[in-house]
């Protein structure tokens, strides 16, 4: 699955799983359902964008065959499952988390930004702590 990932993606995106897991526990400890069940969805809404981008990119790149439609098709394929999501969320909010459903959604969104959190975190671990001076 991380084959074909680079290794700088690679290692945000182990941190972007740890994040995802440690939230998730946090979630579970505090009982807050937007964080158990919201950032959850929305992180593996992340996790799996980003490889199918990573996935995307390879066969653009190393399959020459209509490079244009073939770009348009995996970001409609990475929308349709944001949107999926999104609306899973919203449903099952509204059947069993009746007071939490905007909430749901906006922690959905927040943690589909998961992979670009842990890349900021990622990028100023190393500017602060690897800088040559």
């Amino acid at each position: 699955m991380l084959e074909r990932m680079p290794k700088n993606i690679k290692k945000v995106y182990t941190v972007s799983i740890f994040i995802m897991i440690f939230l998730v526990i946090m979630g579970i400890f505090l009982n807050c359902v937007e964080l158990y069940f919201g950032y959850l969805v929305g992180a593996i809404i992340s996790l799996i964008n980003i490889n199918l981008l990573v996935n995307g990119v390879h066969k653009i790149l190393y399959f020459q065959n209509n490079p244009k439609f073939r770009g348009n098709f995996e970001y409609l394929k990475r929308m349709a499952i944001f949107c999926l999501g999104m609306f899973i969320v919203g449903k099952v909010s509204q059947k069993y988390f009746e007071s939490h459903v905007l909430t749901n959604i906006a922690a959905t969104g927040a943690g589909a930004l998961n992979f670009k959190i842990a890349y900021l975190l990622c990028h100023f671990k190393e500017k602060l702590f690897f800088s040559k001076k």
